[in-house]
């Protein structure tokens, strides 16, 4: 009788618990507009389903329900705004901070760094690395980007001889890795040079992770696998490494070096080595794929519009000369074509497409009206963002003319953010800017491309993160191309 008495009382436990936990939110939550969950356990089953498509399906509720409104993940409650006002007022006014539920794979690989951290750490670090992205350390990148460069242009020299296909995503994100590594860390990672670089074995582990988003916060009683263990674990213990070496040239040093990366200023700062570790994942995770991204698909852009192709040759062919590879740093900013496409194509195909995801700090309603309890997890959604007719003419069709400066004015500045707004947006897009902008000029210069296959298979397709490729994922562009000088 007593095991009965006491199973009963668990079996109630459990059953208050789901009641109280999954079918009471989407009770409380009904009039709010949105899809109607399909089960009080499960939530809205279509976005489980949608696997690639779910930005797709975010813009199909969009247009049922509104430019704000709710999507159940199981127990998880998502609001959802394309609203600029909106936007304006959560990102800029309310500075809302990351969200530990959306962001928590990469904090379990990477570790938290400034994209999760919440105030005033975030403000105080965020202000102690600022340094880094201006003076010397510009230039310093720029020399990063041509010495890389060399090497990219050296294998698609053999290309264009040869007249492989490969896909351009693959092997421009070689060169922007070891860039990136090379600028901010004084490091190459290796990836042109045929070595195994473990930051791309830790970001296919962040993703396989993201899934884990939907039972937060279950999931952080979730360990990763064993194999997966061992890769974090040596991955922290190189970047330890390359700290402990850089920290024995310092006290070698009688002066602060002249041109400090990323690193330097990490180690100046006088964080633990745990913060400093955790820095360096967070930026090696953000510039690696999000660059590349946008980098292919400004080419597989430019092989649809042949009259902007021109443009962009000529404006570099003007930059350039024939003995250089690379656009003289200072410039840069005499292409505003350029700009014009690199800012198109992030528009179009911005790496972060699924949008920034924000929590609520305290109740508040929303300029559209909707209330928003404390403790609410938000998606501002780029990639509807920069699709809204609302916002922009033609929106689907690659219109470079849309950034020059004349236009520029013409649009909302909550209508285009690739790299969010406010405090908490991108500390690296300038150098993200920068490199994507000198790369097309170079490979405009040297190189016709040519676009192998069928354009119209091709779109921007993921689930917790977008890139360019047919819709099972399985196929990204290829290309040929051929020498110009």
């Amino acid at each position: 009788m007593e095991v009965i008495i006491l199973l009963s009382l668990v079996l109630g436990v459990i059953i208050a618990t789901i009641v109280k936990v999954f079918v009471l939110p989407k009770l409380l939550y009904a009039d709010f507009p949105g899809p109607k969950p399909e089960s009080y356990l499960f939530g809205n089953i279509e976005m489980a389903q949608a696997v690639n498509k779910v930005i797709q399906l975010q813009g199909k509720w969009m247009m049922e329900h509104g430019k704000t409104y709710q999507n159940w993940i199981c127990h998880r409650r998502m609001i959802v705004t394309v609203d600029l006002d909106n936007v304006r007022f959560c990102l800029l006014k309310k500075k809302l901070r990351k969200s530990e539920a959306a962001y928590n794979n990469i904090r379990l690989v990477f570790g938290g760094g400034l994209l999760v951290q919440p105030d005033p750490a975030h403000r105080i670090n965020r202000r102690s690395l600022s340094k880094v992205f201006h003076g010397e350390f510009v230039p310093n990148f720029h020399k990063a980007i041509f010495e890389e460069l060399q090497i990219l242009c050296s294998r698609l020299d053999v290309a264009a001889e040869n007249g492989e296909v490969f896909e351009t995503e693959a092997i421009i994100g070689c060169m922007v890795g070891d860039a990136t590594g090379r600028s901010l860390f004084g490091k190459s990672y290796g990836y042109q040079s045929g070595e195994h670089a473990l930051v791309r074995d830790l970001i296919e582990i962040a993703n396989d992770e993201a899934w884990k988003f939907i039972i937060y916060p279950f999931s952080k009683f979730m360990p990763l696998t064993k194999h997966k263990r061992e890769l974090v674990v040596e991955y922290k213990r190189k970047n330890q490494a390359l700290i402990d070496a850089r920290r024995r040239e310092h006290a070698e040093q009688q002066n602060l070096k002249s041109n400090p990366d990323l690193l330097d200023a990490l180690i100046e700062s006088g964080r633990p080595d745990n913060e400093i570790l955790e820095e360096i994942g967070v930026f090696q995770f953000a510039a690696l794929d999000t660059t590349t991204r946008a980098i292919s698909a400004s080419l597989f852009e430019l092989t649809g519009s042949p009259e902007a192709t021109l443009r962009l040759q000529k404006e570099a062919d003007e930059l350039i000369s024939d003995s250089d590879l690379v656009v003289d740093f200072d410039k840069v900013d005499e292409s505003p074509f350029s700009r014009a496409v690199w800012m198109e194509t992030l528009r179009m195909h911005s790496p972060a497409g699924h949008g920034t995801y924000r929590t609520t700090d305290e109740d508040m309603t929303l300029p559209s009206g909707h209330f928003v309890p404390k403790n609410s997890d938000i998606c501002f959604p780029i990639h509807l963002i920069h699709y809204d007719e609302d916002v922009w003419e033609e929106p689907r069709s690659f219109k470079p003319d849309r950034f020059l400066h004349r236009n520029s004015a013409r649009r909302p500045l909550a209508g285009f953010q690739p790299f969010s707004q406010g405090e908490r947006n991108c500390i690296g897009q300038f150098l993200a800017n920068h490199v994507g902008r000198v790369t097309l000029l170079t490979l405009l210069h040297r190189y016709e491309w040519k676009l192998i296959g069928e354009r119209a298979k091709f779109g921007d397709f993921g689930d917790f993160g977008l890139r360019l490729s047919t819709e099972d994922g399985l196929e990204s562009p290829r290309m040929t191309i051929s020498r110009r000088h």
